[in-house]
């Protein structure tokens, strides 16, 4: 058998026909993952591997930043994490605040990532988000099969049918890198932007987007 540890599980039925008392609340278990706390019902852990897996709803947390998920799996010695199903990261600051790189770091608000798989790397602080990967910052949203942010620089890598709207310009193109503090993108492969045919003067100037041998639409 598989060794546990930390395990956290109450029989409620149980409980309630031997005490004919209310249901008492599921206990949860909490663990370190890095700076990461990790709560949840139930979990699976071996004390020999650090190996890890909780089959129930997971939620991942630091210094401002929270991360939901269905169920994961990993790994507490390598640092390494899989977060499945309906995974949602949230930071308040948007600029995944509580690293030195990002003490200085002006960010542009909250920030929501979502997703249907997520993997952490705790050493090189990169999250990849696969599957309906959805960006929402400030004015800011961003659609892609799959996409990579990096902890440090700050950077959202995007891939597949991306498509970035910021205020009333639009952007669709095979693959973004945006910046999540400065608001820049730099975009190539079957690139198009969509952006008004008049721009007024109390708009404020919009963020700088690079892109190569772009299409360009006049709504």
């Amino acid at each position: 058998m598989r060794s546990r540890g930390f395990l956290a599980f109450v029989s409620v039925a149980a409980f309630a026909l031997l005490a004919a008392s209310p249901p008492a609340p599921k206990s949860q278990a909490q663990f370190m993952f890095g700076e990461w706390n990790i709560h949840t019902a139930l979990v699976d852990f071996n004390l020999k591997t650090n190996d890890f897996s909780a089959p129930q709803h997971v939620l991942v947390t630091r210094d401002g930043t929270t991360i939901d998920a269905d169920r994961a799996n990993g790994n507490a010695k390598t640092g390494q994490a899989t977060l499945l199903g309906h995974v949602v990261l949230h930071d308040k600051s948007g600029n995944l605040g509580g690293l030195s790189s990002a003490k200085n770091a002006s960010g542009r608000g909250p920030a929501t990532l979502t997703a249907d798989k997520m993997t952490i790397d705790e050493k090189t602080r990169i999250y990849t988000a696969v599957g309906h990967m959805h960006y929402t910052q400030a004015d800011t949203t961003a659609d892609a099969q799959s996409g990579k942010l990096n902890d440090i620089t700050h950077e959202l890598d995007l891939h597949g049918n991306v498509h970035v709207r910021q205020g009333a310009r639009s952007l669709i193109a095979d693959h973004v890198l945006y910046n999540t503090i400065t608001g820049q993108a730099e975009a190539d492969g079957n690139v198009i932007l969509r952006f008004p045919s008049q721009i007024r003067e109390s708009a404020p100037t919009p963020k700088p987007i690079v892109i190569k041998n772009p299409k360009i639409i006049h709504d």
